[in-house]
């Protein structure tokens, strides 16, 4: 299910938050169970109102978890509820 969240500012741009459960599935984490802030992000809006979210380097990421295509939802993935 997808994680509809609000806009929040922080130093003037705009913050989306990441579930925690799925950063720790994807073993982007650090020892403390803190988002590893080594790992680097790239967002590229794909088309106004939508926006992608990948890892750079793929070879951190563990898909061990993963077993299938993602489910439609009917819901956009990275459309914004309005602040």
């Amino acid at each position: 299910m997808p994680n509809i969240n609000k806009l929040s500012a922080r130093s003037g741009s705009g913050l989306v938050t990441l579930p925690k459960d799925e950063l720790e599935m994807c073993g982007l984490l650090d020892d403390e169970g803190n988002p590893d802030t080594d790992v680097q992000l790239l967002i590229k809006m794909e088309q106004p109102g939508e926006w992608r979210v990948s890892v750079l380097d793929e070879s951190a990421v563990d898909d061990s978890w993963y077993s299938g295509d993602t489910p439609e939802t009917g819901v956009q993935v990275g459309a914004g509820g309005g602040v």
